[in-house]
């Protein structure tokens, strides 16, 4: 799911208006890239280095989430995130982090029987390094290790692991071009993705940035106070289940005796039906609005609608459970954070 939008921090190099100039900041305007390696988790932003701190919360209302749609399902987003940029040398750079992020769930309307899964966490322990090239180019490179799931119980199943490579070029003070790959693999199956970026500023009040399957925004910026924009987000998470009320009952697990009120025979369990991950996707568009509180700290809030919901029960071959998977009805949302980014010198 994705974070509060971020914007840039300029440490160095200050121009009237914002941006940095050619002669002083030519090096953090390459490493402006540098955060785009972390779409793959939250944290990446538009910034020479990722945010010191980000906190973010997300409400979207209730959706139905079974056919013939008897139980309804409200969803909030919590997350928080913290990097220590380390320069290693002049043109070289390495950025630790971490990352917490929560799906809380509510149900409405569950009938009995219904396993009501109430909590869904991930924990991300993301490693960054920059390096500085001649002719202005630079290469990131990011892995990210981490554990996703209802953490009822602890096992390798809940083991992840994202990683991105980037390569860009500033070609001048206003656009820089970039592209990679992005990978990840968990649940035993490994998802390679081309990557593209790019970040146009025409002017100092004007900026457009996108980086390719995961985000595209547009914003104003005023006097490094106020920003207001537009901005797209495509995410997605799989978290695992070992919620013993699924684990311990049919099809997961064989029972003592068969129901002869079911044409199932519970004595056997049936692996193939056996629910051991859940999959999410949703993209989402809305209105952004950043307001400078004091300092780096910026407050921020989106609203908008998502575009797109999916919601995928998969069992452990990482294979869609017979009959479950299903779209979810689009519905508004709003967004808000808090953000302390790299502060200038």
């Amino acid at each position: 799911m994705r974070p509060a939008d971020r914007a840039a921090a300029r440490s160095t190099g200050e121009r009237p208006g914002g941006g940095p100039s050619r002669r002083s900041a030519r090096p953090p305007r390459l490493l402006a890239l540098a955060p785009l390696l972390a779409v793959l988790a939250p944290g990446a932003a538009w910034a020479q280095l990722p945010d010191l701190v980000d906190l973010s919360a997300q409400y979207m209302p209730g959706a139905a989430i079974e056919d013939p749609r008897p139980v309804r399902a409200q969803v909030s987003s919590y997350e928080v995130n913290a990097n220590v940029p380390i320069p290693l040398g002049e043109k070289t750079f390495l950025i630790p982090g971490a990352t917490y992020h929560v799906e809380a769930i509510s149900y409405v309307g569950a009938p009995p029987g219904f396993d009501e899964l109430r909590a869904f966490h991930a924990v991300d322990v993301p490693v960054l390094f920059v390096q500085l090239l001649p002719d202005d180019w630079s290469l990131s490179l990011r892995v990210a290790p981490g554990l996703a799931g209802d953490f009822e119980a602890l096992d390798a199943g809940l083991v992840r692991v994202s990683a991105l490579g980037l390569v860009t070029r500033t070609l001048s003070e206003k656009l820089v071009l970039g592209g990679g790959a992005l990978a990840s693999y968990s649940f035993g199956s490994f998802l390679p993705l081309p990557a593209a970026y790019v970040d146009w500023t025409p002017s100092p009040l004007f900026r457009v940035e996108a980086f390719l399957p995961g985000f595209a925004a547009v914003k104003l910026l005023f006097s490094d106070r106020v920003e207001v924009g537009l901005r797209a987000d495509l995410a997605g998470n799989a978290y695992a289940v070992r919620d013993p009320r699924v684990t311990g009952a049919w099809p997961c697990a064989a029972q003592p005796a068969d129901d002869p009120a079911t044409e199932q025979d519970e004595r056997a369990a049936r692996p193939e039906e056996c629910l051991d991950h859940v999959a999410y996707s949703v993209a989402t568009a809305g209105v952004t609005l950043g307001v400078r509180a004091f300092s780096s700290v910026w407050v921020t809030a989106q609203a908008g609608h998502s575009l797109f919901r999916r919601y995928e029960p998969m069992n452990d071959e990482d294979e869609g459970v017979p009959g479950g998977g299903q779209s979810i009805p689009n519905v508004l949302f709003f967004r808000a954070g808090v953000t302390w980014r790299i502060p200038k010198s």
